[in-house]
């Protein structure tokens, strides 16, 4: 591609307009050596995994805006994808403004955080959009002809094949993943897979090859940070263990050992489902058979949107035998525009033997999913989702005191790691099922009793 930073205002390869009608203007970008190997070299789709300062994000904007002024299609539209929306206005919005504001007609929107950019001699627009990937849903139905995703190590994983790609289809768009390693999680994997793949440019640059900081800088991180941050924020290492992660390690571990593979039901074992319920937010749901001292996760749901009888419907469709389903504590809570708890919802719907646990500490839970991890099978397929969920559930970051706080984050990941966390807490062994069976129908007795019917 031409040099970045002289961008061609019209699109030249189609001729639309004659030679000497063609402006140029400047956005006064100037790449570093590094930055612009990494454009010559870029492909449809690309994996950059680069050290912090590198410039990735004034990099992946000035490449958007230089493709969006070649793009010879009808209002073609490019997004900026950051973890959270906020994220995204914190980190690209200033460099969009900045590098396009020399643009002839070039109007940003504060509120929405779009810069669009009129064609007249095509009498259309270019159009930039900042999002968050926090709730993928409410990106389906756009279509886009370029994409930026940012810090996809820590963006909900799912944006990518079920919102973005489905997006970039029909007008054969490109999309560039950005960030730093947070482990060993959906960001090594898609690093893996386009290492093997042609049509993809995949490129890793550390601060110890770059020179971008000063070699005294980089001693001075090295010591002030610990050896795992360091690697991973500097060196790009993904084998690195996630600082903050709460179960990665565990996890690994898992994998490691062959507990990750394909893990069948088996026939012989009843099943519990556990819940995490989304008040307007996402619903996750474990499946789990105890077979022997083993826990065996069989299947996962997780879906926002949905109402109580999609779950139900979703669970009755699956060839399992059931004997609890496991609540959590807010499941007894009655809503104030119906007049029932969810626990009540569920049971109209046709679900029995509802268990709700008692409130418990979250730390008390995450020591509890420690204590169990080291016996639990998880199907690879069925529980994809949950088990990136659990690999990426980590510990909140105070950026003003520069510390892990001990609350976890609250982000795509917690719903499915909540949920573990309330089976953790509630997983009986098998030894203590043949006792509980009177206890769970006494529940079951209790939870049919109303006030409001005296």
């Amino acid at each position: 591609m031409s040099a970045v930073g002289d961008a061609v205002l019209m699109n030249i390869a189609n001729n639309i307009i004659p030679n000497d009608r063609i402006k140029k203007i400047s956005t006064g970008y100037a790449p570093r050596p590094l930055q612009s190997i990494i454009h010559q070299n870029m492909k449809r789709f690309n994996v950059l995994v680069l050290h912090r300062r590198f410039g990735k994000t004034v990099l992946s904007i000035n490449e958007s805006i230089d493709r969006a002024l070649r793009c010879s299609l009808k209002n073609p539209q490019y997004a900026y994808i950051a973890p959270t929306y906020g994220q995204a206005k914190r980190i690209a919005w200033e460099y969009l403004k900045e590098y396009t504001k020399g643009i002839p007609g070039a109007k940003p929107n504060e509120a929405e955080l779009r810069v669009d950019i009129p064609r007249p001699h095509l009498q259309d627009k270019i159009r930039f959009m900042l999002l968050g990937s926090e709730n993928p849903d409410t990106l389906r139905g756009i279509y886009l002809d370029g994409v930026v995703l940012d810090e996809f190590a820590v963006c909900d994983p799912t944006i990518w094949g079920q919102v973005v790609r489905p997006a970039l289809a029909d007008r054969e768009g490109w999309a560039i993943f950005l960030g730093t390693p947070k482990g060993q999680n959906h960001f090594f994997d898609l690093y893996n897979k386009a290492k093997k793949n042609k049509d993809w440019y995949v490129c890793t640059y550390r601060a110890s090859e770059t020179k971008v900081l000063s070699d005294y800088e980089l001693r001075a991180a090295k010591d002030e940070m610990s050896e795992e941050e360091f690697l991973q924020e500097f060196e790009c290492s993904f084998t690195a263990a996630n600082t903050g992660a709460y179960y990665q390690k565990l996890m690994l571990l898992a994998e490691s050992e062959g507990r990750i593979t394909s893990v069948p039901y088996d026939t012989a074992c009843y099943v519990d489902t556990y819940w995490d319920l989304g008040i307007g937010d996402t619903t996750a749901i474990w499946f789990l058979q105890s077979v022997g001292h083993e826990y065996h996760l069989i299947d996962y749901i997780e879906m926002s949107g949905k109402g109580l009888d999609w779950f139900v419907s979703e669970i009755n469709k699956r060839p399992y035998t059931y004997r609890e389903h496991i609540l959590p504590h807010d499941a007894s809570a009655r809503e104030l525009g119906t007049g029932k708890s969810r626990q009540e919802t569920l049971r109209t719907l046709g679900l029995t033997r509802l268990y709700i646990l008692p409130r418990w500490k979250v730390d008390d839970g995450i020591n509890a999913v420690r204590t169990i991890l080291s016996k639990c099978w998880f199907d690879k397929n069925k529980c994809e989702r949950g088990i990136t969920a659990l690999m990426a559930y980590e510990r909140k970051w105070d950026a003003r005191n520069q510390i892990f706080t001990e609350k976890p984050k609250h982000n795509w990941a917690s719903h499915g790691a909540d949920a573990f966390r309330y089976l953790a807490m509630g997983v009986r062994p098998e030894s203590q099922r043949v006792q509980s069976e009177l206890l769970t129908n006494y529940r079951e007795a209790q939870g049919d009793y109303d006030i409001f019917e005296l």
